[in-house]
C-alpha cells in the first residue's frame, strides 16, 4: 500500500515533461543542473542518476531454469522514463554529445563531462568581473543593478556571494570619492546587510551632490572670456550707469584694458566741438 501511495504522488510522463523549461547548452550547465535534480528526486528517478541504483541482472535460475528476471524489466522500464526525461531537456548541441548512449545513469556522466569544465571557468569569470566592477561615472543605482545582475547569476549556476564578499566588493567598487563613506560602513560592527548597504550608499550620494552640486554654467562661461582676452572682465563705471537706461538685466558692457585708446576715444570726441567753441569766442 505504501508504494502504491508513493507512486500515486509521482507526475504523469506528461506532466513532467512541461515541468522542464531550462534546456542544456554549453552555457548554462549548472543552471540545468540545479533544475534537473530535484524533478528527479520527486519522480523517484534520482537512483538512476547518480548511480546509486544498479541494473539488476536480466536473468534468474528457477528450477535449473534460466529465466528473465522481472526486476531487471522493471528496472530498465524506469531507467527507460529518466532517459526520456533527459533527452527532452536538452539542445540539439547537448544531444550530440550522448549519441548511442541508452542508460540515464551514462547520460549524465557524458554531459558532465562535457560541460562541467565550462561551467566552472563561468564561474570564475562571473566572479572576476564582480571583482573587478566599478561605479566609475555612473550613478549609484546604476551600479547597483550591474552589482546585482552579476551576483544573480552566480545563484543561479549554485554560486552564490555571500554576504560578507558582497560588501566588500560593493564598497571596492564605489570608488576614491566614497573612501570615507566606505571607511565607515567597514568600521560598523555588525556588519550592516547588502540591501541596507545600497540605501545608505545612495543616500550617501545625495549628500555629496547638495554639497557640490555642479558648476554653474557662467564659471565656464568667463573662463573661457578670460583664456580669448585678458580684462575682458572688467567694466567702466561710466559704461554701466549709461547701461542702465538702455534695459534691465543685460550684461554691463566690457573693457579691453589692452586697448587704451579705447578709453580715450569718447573724451576726444566731445573734447574737440569744446574746444571750437572756445576758440570762436576767443576770436569774436
Amino acid at each position: 500500500m505504501a508504494a502504491s501511495s508513493s507512486q500515486d504522488n509521482l507526475f504523469s510522463m506528461t506532466t513532467l515533461l512541461h515541468m522542464i523549461t531550462i534546456k542544456l547548452s554549453s552555457s548554462n550547465y549548472l543552471l540545468w543542473r540545479n533544475h534537473m535534480l530535484p524533478i528527479f528526486t520527486y519522480q523517484k528517478l534520482l537512483g538512476h542518476i547518480d548511480g546509486s541504483s544498479s541494473a539488476p541482472s536480466p536473468t534468474i535460475t528457477v528450477d535449473d531454469k534460466t529465466l528473465p528476471n522481472p526486476e531487471a524489466l522493471t528496472w530498465t522500464d524506469i531507467d527507460q522514463q529518466a532517459v526520456i526525461v533527459l533527452q527532452y531537456s536538452l539542445t540539439e548541441e547537448a544531444a550530440a554529445e550522448v549519441l548511442g548512449l541508452t542508460t540515464a545513469r551514462n547520460i549524465w556522466l557524458a554531459l558532465e563531462a562535457a560541460y562541467s569544465n565550462a561551467s566552472v571557468e563561468r564561474i570564475h569569470s562571473l566572479r572576476d568581473s564582480l571583482r573587478q566592477l566599478t561605479k566609475g561615472t555612473s550613478s549609484v543605482s546604476d551600479y547597483c543593478r550591474r552589482f546585482k545582475a552579476i551576483c544573480e547569476q552566480l545563484s543561479a549556476i549554485g554560486h552564490p556571494v555571500v554576504e560578507i564578499d558582497k560588501l566588500h566588493w560593493f564598497l571596492c567598487g564605489l570608488g576614491p570619492s566614497y573612501e570615507t563613506f566606505s571607511t565607515a560602513i567597514r568600521a560598523t560592527k555588525p556588519a550592516p546587510l547588502f540591501r541596507d548597504l545600497v540605501t545608505q550608499a545612495e543616500s550617501h550620494e545625495l549628500f555629496l551632490q547638495s554639497l557640490h552640486g555642479t558648476p554653474p554654467p557662467p564659471v565656464a562661461f568667463h573662463a573661457q572670456n578670460y583664456a580669448q582676452g585678458r580684462g575682458r572682465s572688467f567694466s567702466s563705471r561710466g559704461n554701466n550707469s549709461r547701461g542702465r537706461g538702455r534695459g534691465q538685466g543685460r550684461r554691463p558692457p566690457t573693457v579691453n584694458c589692452a586697448e587704451p585708446m579705447d578709453i580715450m576715444r569718447p573724451l576726444v570726441r566731445n573734447f574737440i566741438p569744446m574746444l571750437l567753441k572756445l576758440l570762436l569766442r576767443m576770436k569774436f
